[in-house]
């Protein structure tokens, strides 16, 4: 199991832990026209701090497939690397989420992570192929990592491979921040990057992750 944030434009001012975290995903693109200054520079201080990444593209109000377009026209440099991610906040139907994820495989042979809430996974019929990154917060005040392992999120139907546990996190002092639990390993992260290409002979996964002490993870939140 591994810890980790998801970031963007938001957290521009903050000074991300990068050494303090296993796994980190950055926002890439939104919709047709937005793409995210700070998400390459986060991405490449990722890489050097030896972290599992990732990149998400934000559902917009488009047509899905000029969404996953600009995604991926946008994250060309990515792929293969890092896990690629669509954030389904909901306001588009399960028809539109899987128009987009199955045309991002179509053109990379990489099947894009789905973050959503359990009741959007639950409508039934999301693309089976595509692990799921569960968001629910717990209504517990100050939860911690280490207090996260000890729970699972709602059971959605599919491949739950993540967990979005709180949006209102501290790691080593830095925050707020969105704390999540990966249940896996680095190599597990980089078959979900490679996707097809992990089945090729030869291709080499992404080294050890940074191992943590349980006292650098101090998570705050507001009970609801």
């Amino acid at each position: 199991m591994m810890r980790g944030i998801d970031i963007s434009n938001w957290q521009s001012g903050t000074n991300i832990p990068f050494t303090s975290v296993d796994f980190v995903i950055c926002k890439a693109t939104e919709g047709t026209g937005f793409v995210d200054a700070y998400c390459d520079g986060w991405v490449q201080k990722a890489k050097a701090n030896g972290l599992c990444w990732g990149f998400y593209h934000f559902a917009g109000t488009g047509n899905a497939i000029s969404e996953a377009d600009w995604f991926i026209g946008n994250c060309e440099g990515y792929f293969y690397e890092g896990v690629p991610v669509l954030d389904w906040e909901g306001a588009q139907s399960v028809e539109w989420a899987n128009d987009f994820v199955r045309r991002v495989h179509d053109m990379t042979g990489v099947w894009p992570w789905i973050y959503a809430r359990p009741e959007y996974f639950n409508q039934g019929g999301v693309e089976a192929n595509c692990a799921r990154w569960v968001a629910e917060w717990p209504n517990v005040t100050s939860p911690t990592f280490d207090m996260a392992q000890t729970w699972l999120p709602s059971e959605p139907d599919g491949n739950v491979v993540a967990w979005q546990f709180c949006s209102d996190g501290y790691v080593a002092g830095c925050g707020p921040l969105d704390c999540n639990l990966y249940y896996g390993d680095a190599a597990s992260w980089a078959l979900y990057a490679k996707g097809d290409r992990a089945q090729v002979p030869g291709e080499n996964l992404p080294g050890t992750v940074h191992v943590l002490e349980d006292s650098d993870y101090k998570v705050t939140i507001e009970e609801k």
